[in-house]
């Protein structure tokens, strides 16, 4: 369904009676990107999933950065009347889970990460960055959304998602392909790594229970996990084998049973 929310509207999906878990997907996803975690959770469990701005159903909303955002999904919660949830962000939905949280540590019983950073430590890695970003956004915008998926799906970072089935790779770029290019384009120009407000040094500050999960096979974010356990007073680090950046996708089944145990524990 859409809801409004401080001018901006985004499709949402809220199903099932229980506590609450809610979901922010990654870049070029959609709320789809947790069809099969839905399928193997139990009924007790409520889901809300968003999608993100610029995304999927939600679309061209305007350059809305990850505050805005987060500020958006706290209105949300506030219309719904739900006081607290557990919070689950993949990859870019893992650093707006995280901002979520600094900013509104009342909203957030756990928080549940998986391929996710806290942005970039220094101003001058933030400039490199969000200058690639709008790079790649120059791309959308000049070689159209098919041309940027087919390039988006082969960068390193997803070297391991070559090995799911022929029909998964399908579902996978048909979920890509769904977007419009100019909501992408504003993602990332107001949400991507580059533009976001590093959040390493309020780890220390954040006292509820923190899951981190990666899959040993993307080093990058098994580095990016093991500092930030040292930051987070309260968190574990669940490395799941054989897996890449995406571990929802690439072990469906052990993903589910982190979630489950993350929400019913």
């Amino acid at each position: 369904m859409y809801v409004t929310v401080n001018h901006h509207t985004y499709w949402i999906e809220d199903e099932g009676d229980g506590p609450v878990l809610l979901l922010f997907h990654g870049f070029t996803g959609s709320l789809h990107t947790f069809d099969d975690l839905l399928e193997r959770l139990p009924d007790q469990v409520r889901t809300i999933r968003v999608d993100m701005p610029g995304h999927a159903k939600t679309g061209v909303i305007g350059e809305v950065t990850m505050e805005q955002f987060c500020h958006d999904v706290n209105t949300l919660l506030e219309q719904l009347l739900i006081p607290k949830v557990h919070l689950l962000g993949y990859s870019m939905g893992g650093r707006a889970a995280l901002t979520f949280t600094v900013l509104y540590p009342e909203r957030v019983k756990g928080l549940l990460l998986e391929s996710a950073s806290p942005g970039l430590k220094s101003s001058e890695e933030q400039a490199d960055r969000e200058a690639k970003d709008r790079d790649l956004a120059k791309m959308i915008s000049e070689e159209g959304l098919e041309a940027f998926v087919s390039f988006w799906e082969n960068i390193p970072l997803f070297v391991t998602q070559r090995n799911l089935s022929v029909n998964r790779k399908y579902q996978l770029r048909t979920e890509r392909l769904q977007h419009q290019k100019e909501g992408l384009i504003q993602s990332l120009i107001s949400m991507g790594t580059g533009k976001q407000a590093s959040m390493w040094a309020y780890l220390k500050d954040v006292s509820i229970r923190v899951v981190l999960v990666t899959g040993t096979e993307d080093q990058k974010f098994v580095r990016i996990n093991k500092e930030m356990q040292q930051l987070l007073p309260d968190s574990k680090v669940v490395k799941v084998q054989g897996a890449g950046h995406a571990v929802h996708l690439e072990d469906p089944e052990f993903f589910a049973k982190i979630v489950n145990d993350f929400v019913l524990q």
